[in-house]
């Protein structure tokens, strides 16, 4: 009895170690999209001044820039805003330093916005406390 467990360890030893040995085939994502996550907190004294100036006078610039992206205000949690969408040049976007939208972007604000957009930034800034961006996938197909 004995030598079957010690026959048995044995087995189970020498199929883990060759399993565990394979080496993995370079695979790239397919049936992917891939999304931008960011959030910001708010806090302090500017922080509803600055809630007001993103949905007001911020979220219909970024609506016609970016219009397949969604912002929502939470009521929970520590983050005060999560805008998500998709990154229309998948992870090549992640090149620019600039891009063009975000330029795009400050553009159609200043222009719309004219002296008091400077104003509107330093506000918003003051009270952002936190900002994160992250990177998300959403599968199209199988995997």
């Amino acid at each position: 009895m004995r030598r079957i467990v010690f026959a048995v360890l044995a087995l189970a030893l020498v199929l883990s170690v060759r399993t565990s040995a394979q080496m993995p085939t370079a695979q790239k994502w397919e049936n992917v999209e891939w999304y931008g996550v960011m959030n910001w907190q708010l806090t302090g004294a500017d922080a509803d001044s600055a809630m007001t100036i993103v949905f007001d006078h911020m979220m219909p610039v970024m609506a016609e820039v970016y219009p397949d992206w969604t912002c929502l205000r939470l009521m929970t949690g520590e983050w005060s805003i999560t805008c998500f969408g998709p990154m229309e040049e998948g992870l090549e976007g992640m090149a620019w330093r600039v891009s063009p939208d975000d330029v795009r972007f400050m553009s159609l604000f200043i222009e719309r916005e004219g002296e008091a957009a400077m104003g509107m930034f330093e506000t918003f800034t003051n009270a952002n406390a936190g900002f994160t961006f992250n990177i998300a996938l959403k599968h199209t197909g199988g995997m």
